[in-house]
């Protein structure tokens, strides 16, 4: 069996998906990134041991971040996706927020890209398309070559939900329903290779996802449970990593996509440290030289590293005060670590903070809160409640008792076949 995994570039959705294509390559499948290149990233693919190959324009995301524009976009402005206020969700959010979404789409998967793999799928003849929610080139070549294809989520679905959400709308607008820009997208797109729009290229024939059970939202979609896999970038461990620490041992970290993405952090790292300064723990810091230079002093509990290998310092640590990513999640959930969620603004970071906060092993300090008092409350409340860490515990077991992407490949084998 042949499989492509299609990925945004950059590091967190690569790693995220790597697993599965670790679990097909372990049976036998023969397993291949394919995609653009963001030449920020090689090494990310590579460190996973998967055959990568490139196709299409090269996708430097910094580069257009910085040829972004001002005002409202997918990105910034008044239609952000991570919008979890119900009263928010008006007909304009709703249309403007997915029509904003299908330009990213559109953006990540430009015509060029597509045709050289879709010439190439023809040739190479996949069997199966695993693709990010980002990139629908995959359901686009799987279509045009006849292959099976699911999403595999790297975080809350979003897409589902602001997809769904829409869907409802028109029905409630009927019979006067405006054009779906999505659908007309696609039509387009598929147009090329001689194929129609059918609803499984909105969602996949399936959707792999290994988030926690509590952040995973109630939609009318195949959804598949996985166990998360931490990956990391392989280093040589120092020895304090494995050690137990003296004192109660926090990690901070903001994770990697803002930086890429946004190219700038949405919340105050001086404020975060500073307030982490007051309590009697041993912090452990992702912040590279950027993230600090607002920064006039480094308190002196606080190990600053530009990278850490995260699931094996989570192993010893008491919380986490995190932006609410899907990994960083993932990882702190498989350590049975509480969370104290900063959350940012590009995905679903609030919308599973709550989640977690509502199960019990979270706590919630949203941007315009942060200060150092708040941040210190959060953290000392979370150190001193011994209900976080059981629930914690809780949460992991509920992960652990999940069935693995080992034990899911049998299920996408047979799926393959009935797709045949």
């Amino acid at each position: 069996m042949r499989v492509m995994l299609m990925v945004f570039p950059t590091r967190t959705h690569i790693y995220s998906m790597t697993p599965i294509g670790w679990a097909l390559a372990a049976a036998g499948h023969e397993v291949r990134f394919v995609g653009p290149c963001n030449p920020q990233e090689v090494d990310s693919y590579l460190e996973t041991g998967l055959d990568t190959m490139w196709f299409g324009p090269e996708l430097d995301i910094a580069r257009h971040r910085k040829l972004s524009v001002e005002g409202d976009n997918a990105m910034q402005g008044s239609y952000l996706i991570s919008e979890t206020r119900p009263e928010r969700y008006t007909e304009d959010y709703i249309r403007t927020t997915y029509d904003m979404w299908t330009e990213v789409f559109r953006w990540s998967t430009p015509v060029a890209l597509v045709d050289e793999l879709v010439r190439f799928a023809r040739q190479w003849q996949p069997d199966l398309v695993i693709w990010d929610p980002i990139v629908y080139a995959g359901p686009l070549v799987a279509k045009a070559v006849g292959a099976a294809h699911m999403r595999f989520l790297y975080a809350a679905d979003q897409t589902a939900r602001l997809g769904l959400q829409y869907l409802d709308l028109m029905d409630r607008l009927n019979p006067d329903p405006r054009p779906d820009s999505f659908v007309d997208w696609m039509s387009e797109m598929l147009g090329r290779y001689g194929c129609e729009y059918d609803e499984s290229l909105r969602f996949g024939m399936a959707t792999i996802d290994p988030s926690p059970a509590c952040v995973r939202y109630d939609l009318d979609v195949n959804y598949i449970p996985v166990g998360f896999v931490p990956v990391n970038r392989p280093m040589a461990l120092p020895r304090w990593v494995v050690e137990k620490p003296e004192r109660p041992r926090v990690m901070l970290t903001l994770g990697v996509s803002n930086r890429q993405v946004l190219g700038q952090e949405e919340t105050s790292v001086a404020d975060l440290l500073d307030g982490l300064a007051e309590l009697d723990i041993e912090v452990i810091a992702t912040l590279n030289a950027s993230q600090l230079a607002s920064v006039k002093h480094v308190p002196d509990n606080v190990r600053a590293m530009d990278f850490v290998p995260m699931n094996e310092v989570l192993a010893s640590c008491s919380a986490i005060v995190h932006q609410g990513g899907g990994a960083t999640i993932g990882n702190a959930v498989v350590n049975a670590v509480p969370q104290v969620i900063v959350p940012g603004t590009t995905w679903s970071e609030r919308a599973s903070a709550l989640a977690l906060e509502k199960r019990g092993n979270g706590l919630t300090l949203d941007l315009e809160d942060v200060s150092p008092q708040t941040v210190r409350d959060k953290v000392a409340r979370m150190l001193d409640e011994p209900s976080f860490r059981e629930c914690a515990i809780e949460v992991q077991q509920e992960m652990l008792a999940t069935q693995t992407t080992h034990d899911i490949v049998s299920l996408l084998e047979k799926k393959i076949a009935a797709n045949r």
